[in-house]
C-alpha cells in the first residue's frame, strides 16, 4: 500500500511531540533546526548565567571608563546597516578580570566576553574591533548559536529553550569556549569584519596583528583556526581600508594603562 509523504511525516511528526510532553500534556523538550531569535535568545540567558557565575566580572560602576570605551567600540559595530539584528539582541559587553586567559566570545543573547588577558595583550584599536566584529558576525550568522546546538544533544538544548531545567546547560557553555568554528564560517567572518570596518577608516588587517602575536596564538587557534590563506585574503580585501596609522595605537594604549586593572 502507497501512503502520501506528507500524511507520513505528520503523523511521525505527531508521535515525536507526543514523546517529549509530560502526562499532563506539558511540552518538555522540542528539536529542530530552525529557532527564533527569541529562542536563541532565551538560551543565551542561560548561558550567560554559568558565565557570569563561573567568571570573575569586572564592576561596571568600578571600571565605567574601561566598559565605555570598548562598549562604545561594540555599539559603533553593532549600530550598522551589516547587522540586522542590531534591534533584536542585548548587545552588552563583559569584561572577565582573568590575566592568564586569552579569550573574547559571545552568548547568543548578545553580549560579547572578553579577557583582561586578551586586552592587555593587544596593542591597538583596530586589533579590538577586528575581533569584536568577527563575534558579532557568529551572532548574525546565527554561527554561535548553531555551534551550540550541533555539539550538544538536541533534546537538552530544546529543554532549555523551553525554559526547562538542564544537567547540560555548562556543557552548552563551554562549546562557545572551546569548540571551533567551521573553516567557511571563519572565513565569512573575515570578510564581514572587513566590509563592516573599512568604512570607519580603520586598518583591518589587525587580525594578521594579534595572531602573529605568539601568547595569543594557541588560544585563538581553538575557536578561530588560522593559516596562510586567511592572512592572504585579509590583506587583499583589506586593500583600501584606512591607512597605517589609522591602528589608534595610543588610544587604546591610554585604555590599558588607565582604565584597566593594574
Amino acid at each position: 500500500m502507497l501512503y502520501n509523504s506528507g500524511i507520513i511525516f505528520l503523523l511521525l511528526s505527531i508521535l515525536f511531540i507526543s514523546s517529549c510532553r509530560k502526562d499532563g500534556g506539558e511540552v518538555i523538550s522540542v528539536v529542530k533546526n530552525d529557532y527564533s531569535i527569541q529562542e536563541q535568545k532565551t538560551l543565551g540567558q542561560e548561558l550567560d548565567e554559568v558565565y557570569q557565575s563561573q567568571f570573575v566580572i569586572l564592576s561596571e560602576d568600578e571600571y565605567s571608563e574601561a566598559y565605555e570605551y570598548v562598549t562604545t567600540l561594540y555599539s559603533m559595530i553593532v549600530r550598522t546597516p551589516s547587522v540586522e539584528l542590531r534591534d533584536s539582541l542585548n548587545w552588552q559587553v563583559k569584561i572577565i578580570e582573568d590575566n592568564k586567559s586569552y579569550q573574547m566570545f559571545v552568548s547568543p543573547s548578545g553580549i560579547i566576553y572578553m579577557t583582561t588577558g586578551l586586552l592587555n595583550q593587544l596593542v591597538a584599536e583596530n586589533q579590538l574591533v577586528t575581533l569584536m566584529a568577527h563575534e558579532v558576525y557568529y551572532l548574525e550568522s546565527g554561527a554561535a548559536f548553531d555551534l551550540v546546538r550541533t555539539k550538544n544533544d538536541p533534546l537538552e538544548v530544546g529543554k532549555v529553550v523551553l525554559g526547562e531545567t538542564s544537567t547540560k546547560v555548562e556543557d552548552m557553555a563551554n562549546t562557545l569556549l572551546f569548540a571551533a568554528f567551521s573553516e567557511d564560517i571563519v572565513h565569512e567572518a573575515d570578510d564581514f569584519q572587513v566590509d563592516l570596518l573599512c568604512p570607519f577608516k580603520y586598518n583591518t588587517t589587525g587580525l594578521i596583528d594579534v595572531y602573529n602575536n605568539f601568547e595569543l596564538q594557541s588560544s585563538l587557534n581553538q575557536t578561530m583556526p588560522w593559516s596562510n590563506q586567511r592572512a592572504a585574503n585579509i590583506a587583499l580585501i583589506s586593500q583600501g581600508c584606512g591607512v597605517d596609522d589609522s591602528l589608534f595605537v595610543e588610544r587604546y594604549e591610554n585604555f590599558k594603562v588607565n582604565y584597566l586593572p593594574k
